[in-house]
């Protein structure tokens, strides 16, 4: 049976074979976690000697906060239908909200009016179905 090192440089991790290795680091890793445990309990206990709660999260795995989900955080603006259209590059519009664009500015000091930028649609054609009486 092998004698155990006396300190890390003793040990030689280029003999150790790659399964011996990973028992290695995982035995590390679960001592360490033991360490961890047994320290972080001992302060929990002190802490609530002196009247303060005390809780531990893995870092990046942090609880959800209460309040908005996730899903309620992301932009759930609804995207608005442009009302202007430059008429000299039909690839500019402006929705009319917000800060006029440069192109709106330069039309409206040439004397243009901001209606005949508006975007032509069509009124909604509203389906009747005729009833047949009998």
């Amino acid at each position: 049976m092998a004698k155990a090192p006396v300190s890390i440089d003793d040990l030689d991790v280029e003999q150790l074979g790659d399964e011996e290795l990973r028992q290695t680091m995982q035995r590390v890793r679960e001592v360490l976690h033991g360490r961890f445990t047994s320290r972080a309990q001992e302060f929990r206990e002190l802490a609530r000697e002196m009247g303060f709660p005390v809780t531990l999260s893995k870092s990046g795995k942090e609880e959800p906060r209460r309040g908005r989900r996730p899903a309620q955080e992301a932009d759930r603006r609804r995207a608005v239908n442009p009302r202007y259209r430059n008429p000299d590059n039909p690839e500019e519009t402006w929705a009319g909200r917000g800060l006029k664009p440069k192109w709106v500015k330069e039309k409206l000091e040439q004397g243009v009016p901001l209606d005949d930028l508006l975007i032509e649609r069509e009124a909604p054609q509203e389906n009747f179905v005729a009833s047949e009486s009998a």
